[in-house]
């Protein structure tokens, strides 16, 4: 009886910290079932190169490889870009997010980018992309 007691009570507190960590990101998982509404765009991949080439090269490099002169500034290196894995594994939506809204140290863009300037970084990103899809 005390071992079913036990078991209850670690479900309770497992239970309610999947209910607190699933609030707190719930804008993260909003957005994983975001799709790129230019994806497969020339023009907004050309757009989106013109903004990575503005704000972004400094730190991931010309290219996304994360090897931009300022890295050597920079405690933590910027990921590579043209390994992250394609949707579904790793979905737009969810690079998008981590554009407007950063994470460690990368900055959030949500205050210089418009939605439709996120979007075309996402086109320009997954245009470098060494990986895939498998069908």
């Amino acid at each position: 009886m005390k071992t079913t007691s036990i078991f209850k009570s670690s479900l309770l507190i497992f239970l309610l910290a999947m209910v607190v960590l699933s609030y707190m990101q719930m804008d993260l998982l909003v957005a994983a079932f975001q799709t790129n509404p230019f994806q497969g765009s020339a023009d907004s991949v050309a757009r989106g190169e013109t903004l990575w080439m503005q704000y972004c090269m400094a730190c991931h490099g010309r290219e996304g490889a994360g090897d931009g002169p300022a890295t050597a500034q920079l405690s933590v290196k910027p990921k590579d870009l043209t390994m992250v894995a394609l949707p579904p594994v790793f979905p737009d939506g969810i690079l998008a997010y981590r554009i407007a809204n950063g994470k460690k140290t990368m900055p959030a863009w949500k205050d210089v980018f418009p939605p439709d300037q996120v979007w075309d970084l996402v086109s320009y990103i997954r245009s470098k992309s060494k990986k895939t899809a498998k069908t």
